[in-house]
């Protein structure tokens, strides 16, 4: 009898991990906690070792040999998938299971938009929306557990390749009547005005700071918020004004009491486009894919 771990009791570990408790690892796993539980304690049995650091009871951790084998069955479940995306390709070109990772301040505004043509192209594809920050999608993306992403650039990805489709206009969007109507404004004219921006983690926050060249002030009280809509119900409330890029703007579901401005060019603007790994084994449909992208964004 083989006392190997089975492939599910290593995505069970890799659960964990990822989620950091037994009930978040069992409801993505879609199994109940004590099935999870169980089958982690029977590789434990199997490889005749601890994985997890049971003396602590406050947080989750793992034991020096619980990480090499998270290391491991990182490695081998990675490689497993590439096998049968692999197969899949040769025996059902441009089907199965398609993992499109998104970033927050895209997702809501562009979803709408590709999902259905994507669906309309490749009818035998299932397609996964992963909403992620960026850090984390492309972590993702080099791991193979996202096939390709679409994000917010300019952004590093050394080991991926990256391709820019468009370049997007930041607007002000202020109380109403803050400012001069048909104003068009310089950087110099938001110097006087509480800056709302996203929390630290977020793209956006850097690219709107970026684009307009500003710096936030340390000695300057600044409100955060985890998410646009929020922001856009504080400047509703006269907390300050924000940055907004034009595919917000479009979808035309601001408050009333907003009032949207214009920069003096050259505009101020983030780049959307496209992160993948070019060496994927599932290169035909990411391509694929990339190209039905390419076709709607642009």
């Amino acid at each position: 009898m083989s006392n190997n771990p089975t492939i599910k009791q290593l995505q069970y570990l890799q659960a964990l991990a990822a989620e950091g408790s037994f009930q978040k690892a069992a409801d993505k796993c879609f199994v109940s906690q004590s099935t999870l539980s169980a089958g982690i304690k029977e590789m434990e049995n199997l490889l005749g070792l601890p994985v997890i650091d049971r003396q602590s009871r406050k947080k989750l951790n793992f034991t020096s040999f619980g990480e090499e084998v998270l290391n491991t069955s990182k490695v081998i479940l990675s490689q497993i998938d590439n096998l049968t995306a692999r197969a899949q390709n040769l025996s059902a070109p441009l089907s199965g299971p398609f993992r499109l990772g998104i970033i927050p301040t895209i997702a809501p505004y562009l979803i709408p938009n590709i999902l259905p043509a994507l669906q309309k192209e490749f009818p035998k594809m299932e397609f996964h929306i992963v909403e992620d920050l960026t850090t984390h999608l492309i972590e993702k993306v080099e791991d193979g557990d996202v096939d390709l992403a679409v994000l917010a650039f300019p952004y590093e990805t050394p080991y991926l390749r990256q391709q820019v489709l468009y370049d997007e206009a930041f607007y002000v969007a202020a109380p109403k009547g803050l400012f001069e109507k048909n104003k068009k404004l310089s950087m110099s004219d938001l110097e006087d005005h509480p800056l709302l921006l996203l929390e630290d983690g977020h793209c956006l926050r850097d690219h709107a700071l970026s684009a307009c060249k500003l710096v936030p002030d340390k000695n300057k009280k600044t409100l955060s918020a985890t998410s646009l809509l929020t922001l856009i119900q504080m400047v509703a409330q006269g907390n300050g004004i924000t940055l907004l890029p034009e595919m917000v703007i479009k979808e035309g579901f601001l408050p009333k009491n907003i009032d949207l401005v214009e920069f003096k060019k050259p505009l101020p603007t983030r780049q959307i486009g496209l992160c993948w790994q070019e060496k994927s084994m599932r290169r035909d449909s990411v391509q694929a894919v990339l190209q039905n992208l390419k076709g709607t964004l642009q």
